[in-house]
């Protein structure tokens, strides 16, 4: 009497909860038993796709057969050959397997003879048509995806920020807004955007936040334009990768996520402190800005224990052993503050220029939509070029789709750029309002600096102060500034020996207050 091995497989765990898949396959396999005299001596279900014979109970049951002494069983028998694979290239070599162990696997409703060649011709029918069918399926899903992010919709799992969805009438899937996570998210594009702050950095305090994210999902994720509502279609045969509208809410704006993909990638680090590191004890705000006055390297901090109480230490680990009290060397720079503190009279006088640089252009914003577009043909010109020099077989396909590839990244920040100053102008800009509010920061910065958090302390830190500054125990020398606080110190310095400041706003150079950008230009003292 021959026994058998009875292996009864579905493809979801769906089909193996309802258990209709299962016990029609196992009513037909003991059925065929019976009527054959075949013994049975186990029977497997397994719930697991076939495309590979990566399977649980699969792998079980053949390290069994390869480690029993004896012959556990002579067949294993399923219904069709799709129950047993739908990988034709593993099927042979899994045959070749079993057939070594001198077991024989067999379909009862697709039955053959191993021993007769012709059957092999048979045997490739039956183990390709699954196969087929799986990558006709495969093929369908994905030519349905793409659709759907051609349509603007997210196709799989939400992003940090955003969870997944679904209508009332269970029929369209969406992404919305998740919070607190989307806040965090948006911080954190926003923080990158500074450019102040490592990538690294700005997950760990997005962390600290209470941001629930591992660090290669942020990485990842942080790259990904769906927070500026697009949806990536990739690359696909002959279709270039395109971006298009999501139907979801973006969680920043465009051109807040291309500042950040700069700063990522290097290209804008307008505030950035070699050495300042983003998670810093509260003792040490000035970690990171400080410069060694013997031998120039940046100055590290710590603490040592006393018989009653911990003493902190700004200290330098070369050779030279320099070492500053903390509480020392924050008191001087707290005083230093105090010189960018406009004197009397000179806060209006600031305000006066900042308006009178940005209300100069009254054009201002007409111009700069004028310069976009001009800029946005230049690009789609070089491109038709390039296309042009293809043709003509001055420029090679692979250079032509690096050039296209370029200009319409290119051609992306500025629409980017554009949308923002055509809705600046729809909503304008109150320049006095924000010059009021700068100010008013500007005369309290002291207070300001003295009352904020570590990272706001070392925000205010690094606004005023491009390169470290020495000190050398006894006072500071300050490295270059930035620009606003170079003026407002040289002002402050230059008023101190005018009895009035009437005569000397006419010897006011203008020209020093930055430009405006997109933004008008102004001082980042808040935090």
């Amino acid at each position: 009497m021959k026994k058998a091995c009875l292996y009864i497989r579905v493809s979801t765990d769906e089909q193996a909860e309802k258990g209709f898949s299962q016990r029609d396959q196992h009513e037909r396999l003991e059925a065929h038993c019976n009527k054959h005299n075949i013994k049975i001596e186990e029977v497997i279900f397994e719930d697991y796709s076939a495309k590979t014979f990566n399977r649980p109970q699969w792998t079980k049951m053949l390290t069994s057969l390869k480690r029993s002494r004896t012959q556990l069983f002579d067949q294993i028998l399923f219904t069709k050959w799709d129950r047993f694979s739908r990988n034709t290239a593993d099927a042979y070599e899994m045959i070749r397997i079993l057939k070594h162990l001198d077991v024989e696997p067999l379909a009862i409703e697709q039955p053959l003879d191993h021993e007769v060649p012709e059957s092999k011709t048979i045997l490739a029918v039956y183990l390709s048509m699954p196969e087929v069918d799986n990558d006709r399926r495969s093929l369908n899903v994905m030519y349905g995806m793409r659709r759907g992010k051609k349509e603007g919709r997210w196709m799989g799992k939400a992003l940090p920020g955003y969870a997944n969805k679904c209508t009332e009438d269970g029929k369209t899937k969406y992404i919305a807004i998740d919070e607190p996570e989307a806040s965090h998210m948006k911080w954190a594009f926003e923080t990158l955007a500074k450019g102040f702050y490592a990538t690294e950095h700005v997950w760990m305090l997005a962390k600290e936040r209470g941001l629930k994210c591992p660090r290669t999902t942020f990485w990842d994720a942080i790259k990904n334009p769906c927070y500026c509502g697009k949806v990536v279609v990739p690359a696909f045969k002959d279709e270039p990768m395109q971006l298009v509208e999501g139907k979801h809410e973006a969680l920043v704006s465009e051109s807040i996520f291309y500042a950040a993909q700069d700063a990522m990638n290097g290209r804008k680090r307008e505030f950035k402190v070699h050495g300042a590191k983003a998670i810093t004890p509260e003792e040490f705000p000035l970690r990171g800005f400080l410069g060694c006055p013997v031998c120039g390297r940046m100055l590290t901090g710590s603490g040592s224990k006393g018989r009653s109480m911990h003493y902190y230490y700004y200290h330098c680990t070369n050779k030279c052993r320099q070492r500053h009290r903390v509480d020392l060397v924050n008191d001087l720079f707290e005083e230093e503050l105090k010189k960018f503190i406009p004197r009397k009279g000179m806060a209006e006088v600031f305000k006066i220029v900042v308006c009178d640089a940005y209300n100069d252009d009254s054009n201002y914003l007409k111009s700069e939509r004028k310069r976009h577009n001009t800029l946005i043909e230049e690009q789609h010109g070089k491109l038709k070029k390039a296309m042009e020099l293809m043709l003509k077989e001055t420029l090679t396909e692979s250079e032509f789709k690096s050039l296209k590839t370029e200009c319409e990244a290119r051609v992306l920040r500025l629409e980017a750029d554009l949308k923002d100053i055509e809705e600046m102008a729809s909503h304008g800009v109150d320049i006095a309002k924000m010059a009021n509010g700068l100010t008013s920061n500007l005369q309290d910065v002291h207070n300001l600096y003295i009352n904020s958090s570590i990272e706001g302390k070392r925000h205010i830190v690094n606004t005023i102060f491009k390169q470290k500054w020495l000190f050398d125990g006894t006072e500071h020398r300050t490295g270059e500034l930035n620009q606003a606080a170079s003026l407002i110190y040289q002002i402050n310095n230059r008023l101190g020996i005018k009895k009035t400041g009437a005569k000397f706003l006419k010897n006011l150079n203008s020209g020093n207050v930055p430009r405006a950008g997109i933004e008008p230009a102004r001082f980042p003292i808040g935090v």
